[in-house]
């Protein structure tokens, strides 16, 4: 009774520190899609190529990645109010410097490594310490809210930015992230200054060796998949390798190879990779598409997002009272059929009315935000609970690469002309609208792909309880 009413009281106390860390998740979207809008801004200002721009998202992603692995191995034996402490201190750190260094390009480089290492928290650890410490039925709700929030603050992130762009100077949107910092004292006063018990050694040991190594491997891969020559694929898997050993030879590496054999742990993560490759790899064609078949503006383009991401928003809301409802199984089904009648919606409707590709768009984003806490309440809690961060930086690891792939592949499908025919039957009547249709219906294949393989991955997971 009386370890029932410390965890209770525990919960009560993380209860009042969600909102800020949703904060914190609000703020690393929103300064992310203020710095996509505002790069050229940047790019004319030190006269650089959009190729030379492109390192400060480069960089920062390479950064980010690997951040996230780190605090999601860190998270199963260091207290959140420590990791939540140092993500957010940096994170604000990282924006001051931003601030102080506008003077040169490559400062700013390094002080926004400095802040998007802080913000890497978020990804690392709100998942794992949403299955840890919320209760069953909480769990889906407070995803479902973490994930409204980011729809909300990509919409606001994008529009903010451009509305800098247009009426004041770039170097506004490094001044906004500072006030994250507000979030310190609450993460400070509410979250619990012990991890759970693990048995297992503190992974404050982790080897930097294996940190090092782990990055060079990391950014090779990366630029394999996107440069796709002999070259950087020999040195990218030459890299795994070293790292292999490393891994096999030193004590805490930041991610344990042993951990593949973990039941659920790959066939899960490779589930989720895919359904959210369609994400990215579709917002990534959807500027392309939309100016391929309408003579719109790009500022135009930027507004279709805005509806989507309210309504998304509104959704995500919801989310996880519908994945309590329903279950995450049904919820997770539900979502991918929204995505699905979406992808199918832009391949038969491209080219005719362009009110069409808003309503589909909308689609797309309310299914990821009904998908997201189903997702996410029933793979972290398929793992073994000593070793759940430990799985979750494998798994945000796998969804890192292949979500990259299929970026690639999507860029690849798009220059081609392979696919400029009508192979299904649509609205469009150029070679440009049957590439583009074709693509979204490959995009609606990989939705069904992912939907029966979840049935298969996770049919005998138990969707009321926490595995121990």
């Amino acid at each position: 009774m009386n370890e029932k009413s410390t965890d209770e009281l525990e919960e009560s106390l993380i209860l009042k520190a969600m909102p800020f860390m949703i904060f914190i998740c609000f703020m690393q979207v929103f300064s992310d899609k203020m710095f996509g809008i505002v790069s050229p801004d940047i790019a004319g200002t030190f006269a650089l190529s959009p190729a030379q721009v492109g390192w400060l998202t480069t960089i920062a992603s390479l950064v980010f990645g690997v951040g996230g692995a780190i605090y999601s191995t860190l998270s199963d034996d260091v207290s959140p109010r420590k990791l939540f402490t140092v993500g957010t201190a940096m994170f604000g750190i990282g924006s001051i410097l931003m601030v102080a260094f506008q003077f040169s390009f490559w400062l700013i480089i390094a002080a926004r490594s400095v802040q998007v290492a802080g913000a890497a928290v978020i990804p690392g650890c709100f998942v794992v310490f949403v299955r840890k410490y919320l209760s069953a039925d909480k769990q889906a709700k407070y995803l479902g809210f973490n994930t409204a929030m980011y729809q909300l603050s990509a919409a606001l992130g994008a529009v903010f930015g451009g509305f800098v762009s247009k009426y004041l100077s770039w170097q506004m949107t490094m001044i906004v992230p500072v006030i994250v910092l507000i979030a310190l004292p609450a993460v400070r006063k509410y979250l619990p200054d012990k991890a759970k018990e693990t048995g297992k050694q503190p992974a404050e040991r982790m080897n930097v060796v294996s940190i090092v190594i782990f990055s060079i491997a990391f950014a090779l891969i990366l630029m394999a998949i996107n440069k796709n020559t002999i070259m950087w694929w020999g040195l990218a898997l030459a890299s795994v390798v070293v790292y292999v050993i490393c891994s096999k030879m030193v004590k805490n590496p930041i991610i344990d190879i042993t951990l593949f054999k973990v039941p659920k742990l790959v066939s899960g993560s490779l589930v989720g990779a895919i359904v959210y490759g369609v994400q990215m790899s579709f917002f990534f064609v959807f500027p392309f598409l939309i100016k391929a078949n309408y003579d719109v503006s790009s500022a135009t383009v930027g507004m279709m997002y805005l509806p989507a991401n309210i309504c998304a928003f509104l959704s995500g809301m919801s989310s996880g009272f519908i994945t309590n409802k329903i279950g995450s199984k049904k919820g997770f089904q539900l979502g991918c059929l929204i995505i699905l009648l979406s992808q199918l919606m832009f391949g038969f409707c491209l080219g005719g009315n362009i009110i069409f590709m808003w309503i589909a768009l909308a689609l797309f984003g309310v299914g990821y935000t009904v998908i997201y806490p189903a997702y996410n309440s029933i793979l972290p809690n398929s793992l073994p609970n000593d070793v759940v961060g430990r799985c979750m930086a494998v798994n945000n690891l796998l969804n890192r690469l292949i979500n990259t792939a299929m970026i690639a592949v999507a860029g690849v499908l798009m220059s081609g002309s392979g696919l400029a025919k009508k192979i299904i039957p649509a609205m469009g009547h150029t070679d440009k609208s049957f590439i583009y249709s074709n693509v979204c219906f490959i995009f609606a294949v990989v939705i069904v792909i992912g939907m029966v393989s979840y049935y298969f991955v996770f049919r005998n997971v138990k969707e009321d309880k926490q595995q121990a």
